[in-house]
């Protein structure tokens, strides 16, 4: 550490945007013209003291230069990230308070270990790789909250890791920012040093939670949540049940501190971040709502519209949950037959609040028309596009179409939940007559084509000659949204739409040209945005809910036969014990 002189004692907002700062207390005048948050400043004490020199960097940079040409004289370590190529919206990670896993970069990564994983590491450049991986995390995942958005992302563990960071968070910090970089094309060599910082948080984490005390920290907690994200980025490369598992210690740490603990704004925000992430778990795997819907809610946001849609969506869970288990009962008898009808009201009467949630929301809410594509192109390759023909949509901040998306794909499972019930009450006959199917279809077809419209705004299209196709989000690193035509959309947008894109996709309503097109869509999401968890929706099976009635079809006949040449004696063929044994051939 060496003193450096009289640093810059603006906001960190500030010096990231590397403008003059007025320090004003407690917030900065420069945060409030353009409507953020002001993040605050630096201790005084930090300001004399910094990592490194410009004169060290540059020996280290050379000494890599020369161990690269050593090693291997006859190839060039090229650099693939796009994060290299604009060096001006690189901040140095110590202006956010965070603390390099090593000091000694050429340890951290070597040219030569770059070059034996087939990595990427650009010996030239003036900024360790420690930092640039920092910056590319803050500025494609941390998103800061505005006077006219409802909340930031990730945008919590910044106080978290100003000074002395909590070692958990630290490494569970490098784990997440090193594979998000390494994620991305050209950068896999980093992925062995993200392995082994995750290893390590995750073996940290285990012992702390042996300490009641550290167990019920926010710094452990926010370490959990970065090892769930993680798990986001690299899948499937980790078992994608390790998403899972982290999601529920995240939720097992929200039950023992009790909603009581989570009243402050950042707490708030904390359990926002894991009730969003629980509620896609639970959606995703048909999972019933734990602790309940009600508990859930006791830490509510601020915003009556976002509180209701975060209410809907965990009932959607707890629905689909209580769906499976009903229509998987082979023996109808009275009972299980008023059971289904029963799910089937339920799903019907919060359809209904879908549909008002969707009508009562303000014009600031509503979709904008931009502009409309035929397709006139011969040869038109929905796979690859990054528009499917027809309506194109803008919204006025990224959150709101993020908040539609899932609304618009939970609406669609909602009637996934109907007609799965609707086929198990007509037993064998063909569902697709039915009046449920024939609204489905008159419901779900225009959802499917919200959220089609949609994607080009997310994936940042035409955002060169149409202002409203660019985000205005601001991230804790970078430029203020995303003008620039040739960068590439932000990360975290493809974490906001893989979901919905998915529900659309494998809907039995969606067209083939959209199933084709939002499949593309999540093909880009993990290859080129590095969210490898697109790759296992890619893998989910698709036609919903046709292959749900179908598997239960197949077990009923199954079960039938089953009967049939067994010949049950007359006590056997009761109703209990027919359900009995229809629970012991269930797939």
């Amino acid at each position: 550490m060496v003193n450096t002189g009289k640093p810059s004692k603006g906001c960190y907002l500030c010096r990231a945007r590397r403008i003059k700062c007025d320090e004003g207390k407690p917030g900065c005048m420069r945060c409030q013209k353009v409507k953020r948050v002001c993040p605050g400043y630096r201790d005084v004490f930090d300001l004399n003291l910094r990592d490194e020199t410009k004169s060290t960097k540059q020996k280290l940079n050379n000494r890599m230069i020369i161990n690269a040409r050593s090693s291997d004289s006859s190839q060039d370590i090229v650099n693939g990230s796009r994060l290299a190529e604009r060096p001006e919206i690189i901040t140095d990670s110590s202006s956010f308070g965070i603390i390099s896993p090593t000091s000694d970069t050429s340890s951290w990564m070597s040219p030569a270990s770059a070059h034996h994983h087939g990595g990427v590491i650009c010996s030239q450049i003036s900024t360790p790789i420690d930092q640039q991986a920092t910056c590319f995390f803050l500025a494609n995942f941390v998103l800061l909250p505005a006077q006219n958005t409802m909340r930031g992302y990730f945008d919590f563990i910044l106080p978290l890791l100003k000074g002395k960071p909590d070692p958990c968070l630290s490494l569970a910090f490098a784990a997440v920012a090193t594979a998000s970089l390494g994620t991305r094309p050209n950068s896999k060599a980093l992925l062995p040093q993200a392995d082994l910082f995750y290893v390590k948080a995750l073996t940290k984490i285990n012992a702390t939670l042996r300490d009641a005390r550290t167990a019920s920290s926010d710094s452990t907690l926010a370490a959990v949540l970065l090892l769930s994200f993680f798990e986001q980025v690299t899948s499937p490369r980790i078992s994608h049940q390790a998403w899972n598992s982290h999601v529920d210690g995240a939720v097992a740490l929200l039950k023992a501190r009790g909603p009581e603990n989570f009243q402050t704004r950042r707490r708030r925000d904390i359990w926002h971040v894991v009730r969003a992430l629980a509620t896609i778990q639970y959606i995703a795997n048909s999972k019933a709502v734990v602790p309940s819907v009600d508990w859930w809610m006791t830490v509510s946001a601020s915003d009556v519209i976002v509180a209701k849609f975060a209410r809907l969506n965990l009932l959607v869970a707890d629905l689909r949950s209580e769906n499976t288990v009903a229509t998987s009962q082979i023996a109808r008898t009275a009972a299980n037959i008023e059971y289904v009808l029963s799910v089937q009201r339920k799903a019907e009467a919060l359809e209904k609040e879908y549909t008002s949630w969707f009508e009562s929301l303000p014009p600031k809410w509503q979709p904008k028309f931009e502009t409309w594509l035929g397709d006139r192109d011969i040869g038109y390759n929905y796979a690859t596009s990054e528009t499917h023909p027809g309506r194109i949509d803008s919204y006025s901040e990224m959150w709101i179409a993020y908040h539609q998306n899932i609304a618009r794909s939970s609406q669609i499972l909602l009637h996934f939940t109907i007609l799965r019930c609707v086929a198990w009450l007509g037993d064998m006959n063909d569902y697709t007559l039915t009046p449920e199917y024939a609204k489905a279809q008159q419901v779900c077809r225009p959802l499917i084509e919200d959220i089609v419209a949609s994607c080009p705004y997310f994936f940042g299209w035409n955002k060169d000659r149409n202002e409203a196709m660019v985000d205005q989000s601001f991230f804790a690193c970078g430029e203020s949204g995303n003008t620039d035509a040739h960068a590439n959309p932000k990360a975290l947008w493809g974490i906001f739409i893989m979901w919905p894109i998915f529900v659309a996709g494998s809907a039995d309503f969606a067209l083939p040209s959209q199933r084709m097109y939002l499949r593309g869509r999540l093909q880009y999401i993990s290859e080129l945005m590095g969210i490898h968890q697109a790759s296992v929706l890619l893998k989910a099976p698709l036609g919903q809910p046709s292959i749900y009635i179908y598997g239960q079809r197949q077990r009923a006949q199954a079960f039938a036969a089953l009967a049939k040449a067994t010949q049950p004696s007359a006590q056997s063929k009761s109703p209990e014990n027919i359900d009995r044994s229809a629970r012991k051939i269930q797939v």
